[in-house]
């Protein structure tokens, strides 16, 4: 099975090169990964400038642009008449859970393979306190699943949105398929000169609306969280009657 890697903190980290390392001997592996860390730049594009296509080693490639430029760059470009079977982005030191999922261009480069119909899968790692990220722990989870065929059993059009417990696997709890969290606050901002100069602050957990079932309940557990994520933006609401507007009033 030909796999593309990618992810948004850039080609040389660490939680990428975990992936290549457990995948390399039973995978081709194909690497397009962004030059520079690009964290929440979720479907940015790198519309104004150039990017330059930089090959660091074999099947592998250094792009100065964002996360969805490496992907776009990788199925148009790269591997142009042999495309993936499967994308997989990260291993993203942090989780990506309620509303930083709509943030996140470890999710974003996932959410455009499965745009134009690639099976993706965007996997991150929680980090508690200082310790180490547990990237090993990721990376044995995500085995699992592809030793499942998981990528067949993806729905067309959806990501796999893949967090792990920052832990030893002997540590891991249960599975769970989990929705979409929303937090019931915002990160306050830092001011660094007062209504001047603003920072985000570093992050650190939020409360959830109703939290059983999401996927911050889930790592909040131990347990590994899987979300299917659509790429499709429509909403599964019914729109409003439009009765008011007849009759060109």
């Amino acid at each position: 099975m030909r796999l593309l890697l990618t992810n948004d903190d850039g080609f040389d980290q660490p939680g990428l090169l975990e992936l290549e390392s457990s995948l390399h001997d039973m995978f081709e592996i194909w690497v397009v990964a962004p030059l520079n860390h690009c964290s929440g730049t979720s479907q940015a594009l790198g519309l104004y400038s150039s990017m330059e296509l930089r090959r660091e080693g074999e099947r592998k490639w250094s792009l100065e642009g964002m996360p969805t430029d490496c992907v776009k760059v990788a199925l148009m470009e790269v591997m142009k008449g042999s495309p993936p079977d499967l994308v997989i982005s990260g291993i993203n030191p942090g989780a990506n859970l309620a509303n930083n999922i709509l943030y996140s261009g470890t999710v974003a480069a996932a959410t455009e393979a499965a745009l134009w119909g690639v099976p993706a899968i965007s996997v991150s790692v929680d980090v508690v306190g200082g310790v180490a990220p547990r990237f090993d722990t990721a990376s044995w989870v995500l085995g699992r699943l592809l030793d499942l065929s998981i990528q067949s059993r993806i729905p067309h059009g959806t990501v796999l949105n893949l967090n792990v417990p920052g832990c030893a696997r002997e540590e891991l709890g249960e599975w769970e398929w989990t929705r979409m969290g929303r937090f019931s606050t915002d990160m306050p901002f830092t001011h660094m000169e007062p209504d001047r100069v603003f920072t985000y602050s570093r992050y650190r957990p939020l409360p959830v609306h109703d939290i059983e079932g999401t996927d911050v309940g889930a790592i909040e557990k131990g347990n590994i969280s899987l979300t299917l994520l659509g790429s499709d933006r429509t909403s599964a609401h019914p729109p409003p009657l439009l009765e008011p507007l007849s009759g060109g009033d």
